[in-house]
């Protein structure tokens, strides 16, 4: 009779939890650990039959929102390619062949494939600033292809192709941006365009995020209802929830998808992250977001990687690598010698017509705290009267609501101190155009957090009230523009400007500088928050 050895597991009893998997080395443990839970939550997401119906409509929904996003790529190439041709034909006087024509009607076919590679189709909740490196990184992908293709099939024209690549690729950054901005901002009103998707976590949390998405449809993410605890659902009402919003208990969850083709679901990081702690209904819905944690700092930019038997999540470190730091300074080198030559007669008129407004010199400077603390005087064109200061004194005094608003934002909608042309420049911005010259010596970036002023009456809480996003302000140079000028900027409290300094100075790449040049421009085209 033969007996067992010993170290086999005996047949048909459970394995201990102590004795499971202990034969693995110490990290294959931890990752079959993880495995073992997916396994117990994976059979209990399957008792839900229908959630194929789910699936089916998660495909359908990323088809339909992929589709205008698609055309738009392919068509945009096509036009940035006809367009850099019949520039490139007169620069060089070369006439453009049928080659170069079939050449960018595959280029321009070619953009779907690369921009589904680089993830851009069906885009949900992804962010303007991934989507326009990414956009831009498939388009010089597919003129790369134009440039690679056309001198196989005509060698000669090898400086054509070149050049109209090139030409090309300076269109595709206002664009593509810009086209996709139009696409989105239409398919918004559409209903059928989007996902449908279900918010997880505490009341509060939930509610704020169910608002924050309904207020920005064009990332593709359409709420649909929250989900509470059982114990925050029942008290919701008690807790004066928002009336217009779908609470529904997070055990009903799978039904409430199924009635509202929810194939997304938010959860919230107050919500716990052990799969086998979460309501499997919830794990029957196609597509599942764990946000991130407060105690936990995610990015746009950060990545996954596979470490051996596991997987980890790459965050960039504190300090901006040097490389990139000057290519930075270099970056606003050159667009201040470039601005500075394209915008003189503007600058010239604006000048005149300050002379001609009021008494006064044309320009205003004002001590601001730059890099390191160090003190500077930030240049402007003058908007104000000679004795602005007292005015607003006298004003802020015998005005209360003024104060008030003057105290939440450290702005005024109707200033007394702004003259007739101060008006027209602070609206358009020119009024900051002379801080070209503090760019140019270094005391400036041109993308970068708003400029302190060291004063009670303007910044001074932000260096005495909040002395860690001070220093972090420190280690960078201030900007003409910044993530505050063109999300919100006369709007919303002084925190909020705060808020979208240590948001840039967290996130900053240089494609976040490029995005937010771009987006300074619609800003001031469009008068978006202009006081």
């Amino acid at each position: 009779m033969n007996t067992p050895n010993s170290s086999s597991p005996t047949i048909g009893r459970p394995v201990s939890a102590q004795k499971r998997f202990a034969r693995l080395e110490a990290l294959e443990q931890q990752s079959a650990h993880t495995l073992a839970r997916y396994c117990q939550v994976h059979s209990g997401a399957h008792k839900f039959g229908n959630h194929a119906k789910l699936s089916l409509a998660s495909l359908v929904q990323s088809v339909v929102t992929s589709l205008p996003l698609v055309a738009t790529d392919t068509v945009v190439m096509w036009f940035v390619l006809l367009t850099a041709t019949g520039i490139a034909e007169r620069l060089l006087g070369l006439p453009t062949t049928t080659i170069q024509s079939q050449t960018a009607f595959i280029s321009a076919i070619l953009m779907f494939p690369l921009a589904r590679l680089a993830g851009m189709y069906p885009g949900f909740g992804m962010n303007p600033v991934v989507e326009f490196r990414n956009i831009l990184r498939c388009s010089g992908m597919a003129l790369l292809i134009f440039v690679a293709v056309g001198m196989t099939m005509l060698l000669k024209s090898w400086t054509f192709f070149l050049t109209a690549s090139a030409i090309a690729y300076l269109l595709s950054i206002v664009v593509f941006p810009s086209a996709r901005f139009v696409v989105r901002t239409i398919m918004a009103a559409v209903p059928y365009w989007g996902a449908p998707v279900l918010i997880y976590g505490t009341p509060q949390i939930a509610t704020d995020l169910y608002r924050r998405l309904k207020q920005m449809p064009d990332r593709g993410f359409r709420p649909v209802g929250v989900l509470l605890s059982p114990e925050d659902y029942w008290s919701h009402e008690q807790n004066n929830c928002a009336p217009d919003i779908p609470y529904s208990d997070v055990r009903s969850c799978f039904d409430v998808a199924n009635k509202t083709k929810a194939t997304w679901v938010l959860i919230s990081h107050e919500v716990p992250i052990e799969q086998e702690e979460l309501e499997p209904g919830l794990l029957a819905i196609p597509n599942r977001v764990h946000l991130a944690s407060s105690s936990f700092d995610m990015g746009p930019w950060d990545q996954i990687y596979t470490v051996g038997p596991t997987c980890g999540l790459w965050v960039g470190g504190v300090v901006p690598k040097s490389l990139k730091v000057a290519a930075k300074r270099f970056i606003d080198i050159a667009l201040t010698v470039f601005g500075g030559i394209v915008l003189f007669p503007l600058l010239a008129f604006i000048s005149v017509a300050i002379k001609l407004s009021s008494k006064g010199p044309i320009l205003y400077g004002q001590k601001r705290v730059g890099l390191g603390g160090e003190t500077f005087t930030a240049w402007k064109f003058r908007s104000m009267v000679p004795n602005a200061d007292q005015v607003l004194d006298e004003y802020l005094q015998n005005n209360a609501a003024a104060r008030e608003e003057w105290e939440q934002t450290h702005k005024l909608k109707n200033d007394p101190r702004v003259t007739w042309i101060g008006k027209f420049i602070r609206t358009t911005s020119f009024d900051e155009f002379p801080q070209l010259w503090n760019v140019f010596v270094g005391e400036m970036s041109i993308v970068g957090p708003r400029p302190i002023v060291n004063s009670p009456t303007y910044d001074q809480s932000y260096i005495v009230d909040y002395p860690h996003e001070f220093s972090a302000y420190k280690t960078v140079r201030p900007g003409i523009t910044g993530m505050w000028q063109v999300s919100c900027r006369n709007a919303g409290v002084y925190e909020k400007r705060i808020y979208w300094d240590m948001y840039y100075i967290r996130h900053w790449s240089l494609w976040l500088d490029m995005y937010i040049i771009l987006r300074t421009i619609r800003t001031v085209l469009l008068r978006e928050g202009s006081a």
